[in-house]
């Protein structure tokens, strides 16, 4: 294991230790990952770091600075103790300064594979052979990673509070290309556990999207039905979660702030099939058991049947507020249900399949209005059949808006997005904007 809890302690307690300063949090980050790097169908990189970061942060009289380091003997553990210190005493005034948390409650976490953990250089080739296999066998160009990591995080403080959490993760991703350079195809996988990523799966999607967008045809921008697979939803819906923020809200600066003034939780914004949560005790997807400062994650719905029912809130903002603070969540889990992508398909007369975005970019905060573009696979659907491959678009659209329109979702699946555990399942959407056409494959 990279670090365990009786190790992430005792570090703590010797930095600790050499406080002189009354308010000191002391957090340990550490990780054991690996990666393979593959091109042109044949390995180019592999590699393998572990390594420790020790972040002390000092505080007195509202004013703090943090230091940080990796070594984790006492001797150097002293000098980085004493350096954020010097550091806090030169620093202004911080009137939003909180004092440290005392001991919390977590919820138990059981989110490391061992599995996992114990993947290597072998484990690794073993997977990219078994990505590659399907694009050498149909003569198609592949690049792709295979990605894990074993990784500790901990959090103690001088008002007697210790936190830590250990997790695993695997990730697999691919494109192919066809010789003749008109048809691209991506597919990937995340999990926690190594069962959980199919990579079989992964390489024969990746391969057959290829030689579906070969030689694609321009359609004319304008409005359409759209079927996002799993990973072109989460990109856009990426700005969504990030602009839940209650603080934000309230200064009227983003999406949730009502005009006029107010916040909009308890409204209906999204459609009614539209459910958000997070939960770091989720059987299938856990996540972190705590927060910025040592607060508790808990099980959360953000959204249900469509309204909004809270936003993140810090512990400051909470207070001067009169309300509980929620940390930002470790996951991000939206409902959905048992249908495959095939049957949501089906259920489309005409409309656009997006595989995946890219270049995506926040345009209007308060709106949500986000652009980017198509890629790896971009289908024309007609009478609930992929009917031809067509040339990437620029849409101009936002993640509220998709959540309005939505007409289906599918079975939710895990994405890699942003360092956290999403969950999202393909969507069927109506209305959503393509501005203009793309060449770009």
């Amino acid at each position: 294991m990279t670090l365990t809890a009786k190790e992430a302690k005792t570090i703590t307690q010797a930095a600790l230790k050499a406080a002189t300063l009354k308010e000191i949090e002391v957090r340990v980050e550490a990780s054991r990952a690996g990666y393979l790097r593959f091109a042109n169908n044949q390995a180019q990189t592999s590699g393998a770091t572990e390594r420790i970061e020790i972040s002390v942060t000092a505080s007195e009289g509202g004013r703090s600075a943090t230091a940080t380091g990796t070594a984790r003997d006492a001797k150097g553990l002293a000098a980085l103790v004493g350096r954020a210190e010097a550091l806090a005493r030169l620093s202004p005034v911080d009137p939003e300064q909180m004092p440290p948390l005392g001991p919390q409650r977590y919820v138990e976490g059981a989110a490391r594979d061992p599995k996992v953990a114990a993947l290597g250089a072998d484990a690794r080739a073993e997977l990219a052979g078994k990505l590659m296999r399907p694009a050498n066998k149909a003569r198609l160009q592949a690049a792709g990673m295979v990605e894990h990591v074993d990784r500790a995080s901990a959090l103690a403080n001088s008002a007697g509070l210790f936190a830590f959490y250990a997790d695993t993760e695997v990730e697999v991703s691919m494109t192919c290309r066809t010789g003749d350079g008109t048809g691209s195809g991506w597919a990937g996988a995340i999990a926690g556990r190594a069962e959980g990523v199919d990579v079989e799966a992964v390489a024969a999607r990746a391969a057959e999207k290829a030689e579906l967008s070969r030689d694609p045809e321009a359609i004319a921008p304008g409005s359409y039905v759209v079927i996002l697979e799993a990973a072109a939803a989460a990109e856009l819906l990426s700005f969504l979660f990030s602009g839940m923020n209650q603080r934000a809200a309230d200064e009227g600066r983003s999406f949730f702030a009502r005009p006029g003034g107010g916040v909009r939780v308890g409204e209906a914004l999204f459609h009614k099939s539209v459910t958000l949560r997070s939960d770091p005790g989720d059987r299938a997807h856990p996540s972190a058991i705590f927060g910025e400062g040592g607060l508790p994650q808990a099980a959360t719905t953000w959204i249900e049947g469509g309204v909004v029912k809270a936003l993140p809130c810090g512990r400051y903002w909470a207070q001067r507020q009169g309300g509980a603070p929620r940390p930002s969540p470790g996951s991000w889990l939206l409902a959905g249900s048992q249908a495959p992508l095939a049957d949501l398909i089906r259920g489309v007369d005409r409309g656009v399949l997006v595989t995946r975005f890219w270049y995506n970019r926040l345009v209007e905060p308060r709106t949500l209005l986000a652009t980017g573009l198509t890629r790896d696979g971009t289908f024309l659907v007609e009478g609930g059949k992929i009917s031809r491959s067509i040339k990437n678009l620029r849409y101009n659209e936002s993640p509220a808006t998709l959540l309005k329109n939505v007409l289906a979702l599918g079975t939710p699946e895990r994405v890699a997005l942003g360092g956290r555990v999403v969950v999202v399942p393909p969507m069927v959407v109506a209305g959503f904007n393509f501005a203009s056409q793309s060449d770009a494959v």
